[in-house]
């Protein structure tokens, strides 16, 4: 029986994959619908609508690590199924919010119950699929998440337009809440509940979160990692949200090709998760996180240089190189958290990730709009491009050293090659 087979026939991930698509479209049907209630409902301020992204942030930066031990400590699935549920009642909480200055804190606090579900779902993936299908059960959940992006603002903005903002707020209450039921479906037995959190409850919270740590610091390839998605993903998050703010300089009278732009990033995202659904595992990362960063830098340079050229065409696909860049880079982070770490520290490997991006997800904007000010929108962008494709070209060239080959594995290969 070959391996994809064997995937789809593991009926615990297939429950797993269909409740995370669940809940990612009802998200994306949310954040275009919450934006569309601040703006076009209740004409908020445009310090308000910029609070949202804040609400989405600040939980996973405060509490991305605590949750990350409480993960490792816990029944994963019974935490997923609960975060589902009360993300449910604030979610269905906020149609009855009668202005923004209401709806900000029950953000705050749906995203601060949705904290645990990627930790939890990072260590649930890790008990229900087997060794050798990672990769394949990786590229399958990262392909839906990207799918869902691409469709869930598209069809959340048409259902919003067309019915109301609650309406599509309603629907993603109501996917929260099938996707816990999905996940009740999931047999477990006490054995596969209770082994991965018996050794970690043995030792006090913070020694659970300080061994979280100490296998990040030792792991030559989580830390070169997180320290090269460092500097990658803060360079990229000084100019994310700036793009409408170029486009509107660039192409003042086409308001649509923003959409558009998002939408071939994550066309390109999608498709090259698809195709490395068909790899079985990834052996060199350098080969992801350098070419993911050189294709997102090549494509907001080329973002910059547009002023210069003004192609509708080319921005489209600029954008969707640089979501091939972004399809990598993803597919690299999720199986290196998969596969790296110890089954029983996933969750906070997970957490550590998620707090440290998140940080980066509120600084970078910042730090961009001070660049942006000071000097001007296509220069920064010239500049972070620049920056950005620098740092992919010498992760291509350096990754022995960045990333250097653990000794089982190039024992491993040296046997290998000198059996052949």
């Amino acid at each position: 029986m070959d391996q994809e087979t064997s995937l789809w026939k593991n009926r615990k991930f297939i429950k797993f994959f269909g409740a995370n698509a669940c809940s990612n479209l009802g998200n994306w049907f949310d954040f275009i619908a919450v934006l569309i209630l601040f703006r076009y409902t209740w004409k908020a301020d445009p310090l308000l609508i910029a609070l949202i992204p804040v609400m989405y942030a600040v939980p996973s930066m405060f509490l991305g690590q605590l949750a990350g031990v409480f993960s490792d400590r816990r029944n994963k699935l019974i935490l997923l199924i609960y975060s589902d549920w009360i993300r449910a009642g604030f979610t269905f909480l906020l149609l009855f919010m009668p202005s923004p200055l209401f709806s900000l804190p029950v953000l705050l606090l749906r995203n601060t119950a949705g904290v645990i579900s990627l930790p939890a779902q990072q260590g649930l993936m890790r008990m229900v699929v087997h060794e050798e299908h990672l990769m394949k059960a990786v590229t399958m959940n990262g392909s839906v998440y990207q799918l869902m992006k691409v469709a869930g603002p598209l069809a959340g903005g048409s259902v919003t337009g067309f019915f109301s903002p609650g309406f599509a707020i309603g629907i993603n209450a109501v996917s929260f809440v099938l996707s816990g039921v999905v996940l009740m479906l999931i047999p477990m037995t006490k054995r596969e509940k209770e082994k991965r959190i018996r050794k970690t409850n043995d030792v006090s919270f913070f020694i659970s979160w300080r061994e979280g740590w100490a296998v990040v610091l030792k792991s030559r390839i989580l830390l070169a990692s997180m320290i090269f998605g460092v500097f990658s993903t803060l360079t990229i998050q000084m100019i994310d949200a700036q793009i409408v703010t170029l486009f509107s300089e660039v192409f003042p009278e086409r308001a649509e090709l923003t959409g558009w732009a998002v939408s071939f990033i994550g066309m390109g995202s999608f498709l090259i998760v698809m195709l490395l659904n068909k790899m079985n595992k990834i052996e060199k990362y350098g080969w992801f996180f350098g070419t993911g960063s050189l294709l997102i830098g090549l494509m907001i340079l080329g973002f910059g240089l547009l002023g210069e050229y003004d192609l509708a065409g080319a921005a489209l696909v600029l954008s969707f190189i640089g979501g091939v860049g972004n399809g990598l880079t993803f597919t690299a982070v999720n199986y290196m958290i998969q596969k790296e770490p110890p089954e029983e520290v996933i969750g906070r490997v997970s957490g550590i990730v998620d707090s440290t991006l998140s940080l980066l997800f509120i600084v970078g904007p910042l730090l961009g709009g001070i660049m942006i000010r000071e000097l001007s929108v296509l220069q920064a962008f010239k500049m972070i491009g620049v920056v950005l494709c620098l740092l992919g070209t010498a992760g291509l060239v350096f990754q022995k050293l960045i990333w250097p080959m653990d000794k089982r594995e190039e024992t491993i290969k040296e046997d290998r090659e000198a059996a052949l």
